[in-house]
């Protein structure tokens, strides 16, 4: 958490960095969104507010505004002025940073026979603060895990009510048990490794594999790894045969996913395959603030 703050104090400006150091608690920050010329808006504790000089106002009136071209000035601090070495995430809409901090990214798109070659002019930016918080998932961990196996785990739930942080400590908490874990680490920001090494603890027996695409990391992993347990985040309608593949060989999958709830998730037609499938045999549909908690259900829906 350190790490993520010291990076999130480096991309923004000096003035909301001393606002976010001084007036708030860091470790509460989830989420800092800059728009151009537009009020500063922060979920803090998981819930929504905008940066003022004395910290955090529900008045959008009062709010700190951002820069005519801060998103630009952002993206720069965070490639360290160097965008080619970023060129291929932001194309896909994000940057990552060390430290898990995942930035969000809007602007306009350069395209060529449908696909998108670079973006310009950005417009917008949000920055994700990972955090660790260990033992959030030991209610869920006593509900999938029998024995010596793990049950095929989809976690659900709108953006920003925590399923990665509930991941990350869901990988600490099987891999301490001694199960062999494979971390699909897409984007960077469950292990949040910096020269092969994770900065946030995700277990002493998981193998990590960062910013690989989920269909070549299940393929490395199964022919090569031997792992009990697949884990990665935010799967998509595309990702189904991979996870297919997992279960069939014998390993568990634990994914999240987002949606409302299981009803929303089933009107998904590009999670329709996976689900008549009955790969999942368990779901976990999160809760967020003010509200927060964890309802799990088994593969026909029962409370588990």
């Amino acid at each position: 958490m350190q790490e993520a703050c010291s990076q999130l104090y480096k991309l923004v400006s000096d003035e909301l960095a001393n606002v976010i150091q001084t007036r708030l608690n860091p470790d509460l920050v989830c989420e800092v969104r800059i728009r151009n010329g537009a009020p500063i808006a922060v979920r803090y504790d998981g819930a929504p507010y905008y940066a003022c000089k004395s910290g955090i106002t529900r008045d959008i009136d009062a709010a700190i505004v951002a820069g005519a071209r801060e998103a630009e000035a952002v993206v720069l601090r965070a490639c360290e002025h160097s965008l080619y070495t970023v060129s291929d995430t932001i194309k896909r809409g994000f940057i990552s940073v060390s430290g898990g901090v995942r930035i969000g990214v809007c602007g306009s798109g350069v395209v060529s026979d449908g696909r998108i070659l670079a973006v310009k002019d950005y417009s917008s930016v949000n920055i994700r603060v990972p955090h660790e918080v260990r033992g959030c998932a030991a209610g869920l961990a006593g509900r999938i895990i029998d024995k010596a196996s793990v049950h095929n785990t989809l976690i659900v739930s709108p953006p920003g009510a925590g399923k990665t942080t509930i991941l990350r400590d869901l990988c600490r908490t099987v891999s301490e048990r001694g199960l062999c874990v494979l971390l699909c680490d897409e984007k960077y920001e469950i292990a949040a490794a910096v020269g092969g090494a994770p900065t946030l603890d995700v277990g002493r027996c998981t193998d990590v594999m960062s910013g690989t695409d989920k269909k070549s990391a299940f393929e490395s992993a199964i022919a090569n790894m031997r792992p009990d347990v697949i884990m990665t985040d935010e799967l998509f309608g595309a990702d189904a045969a991979s996870v297919a593949r997992a279960a069939t060989c014998g390993i568990a999958v634990v994914a999240t996913a987002h949606a409302r709830d299981t009803d929303d998730l089933r009107r998904k037609p590009e999670f329709k395959e996976i689900l008549d499938m009955r790969v999942f045999t368990r779901f976990a549909v999160l809760r967020d603030a003010p509200h927060r908690g964890i309802t799990v259900f088994d593969g026909e829906g029962r409370a588990a």
